[in-house]
């Protein structure tokens, strides 16, 4: 029976069916095409600034992780996130936490994100105008990876232990990629 419950709670919830409703393991999915050019939105975090992901776009590598505050796998994804986060941030990477409690729970989120110690931005995403773009099914944990270019390279879904390092991987070759060169100016034309 524990090991029944555990696998409940490790994989994935998903919104529709509401809190602990199951999506599976951790996966690629179908969510934002991978190439594909990232779509900026703006929302609110937990001390109440206003956060753009155009201020990040073209910049520094980026990690959309949703989340909620009524999700196990979530939970037990976050301290491998700080990991990253930590080990990351000084290389231009940041982790952007999308919560996407409704107006039920949204009101948790500061705390949540205070109990579970998250040391990157957590925004609201009560409305669901960033899940619309990203993540249409509001599966949470789903992680959407964005290169320094501001295209989309990957989407994982769900989490199950040992996922991290596969997502530790992807976010390795982002950064390790070189960025966008500029244009080189025009040669001048030979005087004569």
């Amino acid at each position: 029976m524990g090991a029944l419950v555990g696998a409940l709670l490790v994989g994935g919830c998903a919104q529709e069916g509401g809190p602990g409703a199951q999506t599976g393991g951790a996966s690629t999915t179908s969510g934002p095409s991978a190439g594909g050019a990232a779509s900026d939105f703006t929302a609110r975090d937990t001390q109440g600034n206003t956060v753009k992901l155009s201020n990040y776009l073209g910049k520094q590598a980026i990690l959309l992780n949703f989340c909620a505050t009524w999700c196990e796998p979530c939970v037990a994804e976050f301290p491998h996130m700080r990991k990253m986060y930590e080990q990351n941030k000084d290389k231009g990477f940041v982790v952007l936490a999308i919560a996407m409690d409704g107006p039920e729970t949204v009101a948790n989120v500061p705390a949540f994100a205070a109990r579970n110690q998250l040391n990157f931005p957590v925004v609201t995403d009560e409305d669901s105008h960033i899940a619309a773009l990203y993540n249409p099914k509001k599966s949470a944990p789903l992680s959407v990876l964005i290169d320094k270019q501001g295209k989309i390279v990957a989407t994982r879904e769900g989490y199950n232990p040992g996922d991290e390092e596969f997502l530790a991987k992807d976010v390795a070759k982002v950064l390790e990629a070189a960025p966008a060169a500029p244009a080189a100016p025009a040669a001048p034309a030979p005087q004569k």
